[in-house]
């Protein structure tokens, strides 16, 4: 309840910076982070394109994180009748944290979420090398999740032959 209440306050606070502020890149960051959060790409996207604007080098260190929330909430909605637009728009957002930000603690996921995304879309070929190269992952849990889709990407693919 408490951690609840801290978000709300925090939610409040960023708001009215960005009153004050509307450019202000970590205000439009960590907003836009509450937002897709939630799920609630209508008030996230904005933001996120506002920061990825305003703070194109990333003084921040907010906009992997954000690549990656966007990126997960396109790869969530693969059911979605524009499926293929999303599974698109996930891989972009993906992609960017592999090209732009390998220092980040997000580049690791983006691996993995971007080889569950080939998945999930029967792309084995795309995922395996992704999921190999998180072998050595430093995230142990990214890691061993990450050999787990590599055993069923294998079978799958190999099921194909």
């Amino acid at each position: 309840m408490e951690h609840t209440l801290e978000v709300e306050e925090n939610l409040q606070r960023l708001k009215t910076e960005l009153e004050k502020n509307p450019d202000n890149p970590k205000a439009n960051a960590e907003l836009a982070l509450i937002y897709l959060k939630r799920y609630n790409l209508e008030k996230g996207k904005p933001l996120a394109d506002k920061a990825f604007t305003v703070d194109p080098e990333n003084k921040t260190g907010h906009l992997p994180e954000l690549h990656v929330n966007l990126g997960l909430y396109y790869g969530n909605h693969i059911d979605d009748e524009n499926a293929e637009d999303y599974f698109r728009k996930a891989e972009t957002h993906f992609q960017a944290v592999i090209q732009k930000y390998p220092e980040s603690k997000e580049y690791e996921h983006a691996h993995y979420y971007l080889a569950v995304i080939f998945i999930a879309q029967e792309m084995y070929d795309k995922a395996i090398p992704l999921l190999e190269k998180l072998s050595n992952a430093t995230d142990s849990d990214t890691r061993t999740a990450a050999m787990q889709y590599l055993e069923i990407a294998r079978e799958k693919a190999n099921a194909r032959k």
